[in-house]
């Protein structure tokens, strides 16, 4: 026999849990919004804002040789964006720019932003993040081929050296990066201290040291009662245990909905051990 008790949890099962979101929503991918579809309440306070590169100067050059290239590797949906926005602005057709190149996208997301434009992706990985690209990219030879990523200006390595050990020569030009976010933190402090949170979703590392940033001294090991902390991504659990926090969840797929679905899985699972 099932009560509707727990049907209505089985449909919003993250009902009274309360989460902070460091990440900023957008319109193609709401983290915060899928959270509220299961019943969440969401606090979004974005640790990083997007700005433009230090100086297009690297990007501007590179494009100019791209028929030189033989892969062109978007490693965000951001990447996607403002690499498209800032061809409009030197008056380039991106499907001149890119014509003899194939592109290699992270995700799912990156390249439908790469096909809204009339672009076509060779390779687009299952999993979510560099290490499902690397993985993909085994299949190729890249002996002595031209690798161009465009992605965020000082971005993680991993990815430009594990091409780099199957041949590959990189060329990388950023085309945004990720700041702090300018913000009022004592309502965020507060609600911290009066164990208003029971998770907060770390999505880069970037996001967990900007939050790390804004705590005062000893602030976070004084907390009475810490929240739970879940993360997207390898390098960003690293970055949470690297302070001495532990990581109560974090998906095997490494993409938001996956991140969404442990969350309800380990509140389903409280539900059904009662």
């Amino acid at each position: 026999m099932r009560f509707v008790s727990d049907q209505s949890s089985e449909k919003f099962p993250l009902a009274g849990v309360r989460i902070l979101v460091t990440r900023q929503d957008t319109s193609e991918s709401s983290l915060s919004g899928m959270l509220e579809s299961k019943g969440a309440s969401v606090i979004s306070v974005p640790m990083t804002q997007i700005g433009p590169p230090t100086s297009w100067e690297s990007f501007d050059e590179k494009v100019l040789q791209a028929t030189n290239f033989d892969w062109a590797v978007f490693t965000s949906r951001k990447g996607v964006t403002h690499c498209l926005s800032r061809l409009k602005e030197l008056e380039l057709s991106p499907k001149n720019v890119f014509s003899t190149l194939k592109i290699a996208c992270v995700g799912k997301a990156t390249a439908s932003a790469v096909a809204e434009n009339g672009l076509v992706a060779e390779l687009v990985p299952d999993h979510f993040q560099s290490e499902g690209l690397i993985s993909a990219f085994s299949k190729y030879d890249l002996n002595q081929k031209i690798c161009w990523l465009i992605q965020a200006e000082s971005p993680r390595e991993i990815l430009a050296h594990a091409l780099q050990k199957q041949g590959a020569k990189i060329i990388s030009t950023p085309v945004y990066q990720n700041i702090p976010a300018e913000m009022d933190c004592s309502f965020l402090l507060a609600e911290l201290e009066k164990n208003n949170l029971d998770w907060i979703l770390f999505a880069s590392p970037s996001a967990v040291q900007n939050f790390q940033n804004i705590l005062p001294d000893g602030f976070w090991l004084n907390l009475i009662t810490k929240p739970k902390i879940a993360c997207l991504g390898e390098f960003t659990s690293e970055a949470v245990q690297s302070l001495g926090w532990k990581v109560e969840a974090k998906p095997s797929i490494q993409d938001f909905e996956h991140l969404v679905q442990t969350l309800c899985e380990i509140y389903l699972k409280n539900i059904y051990s009662k």
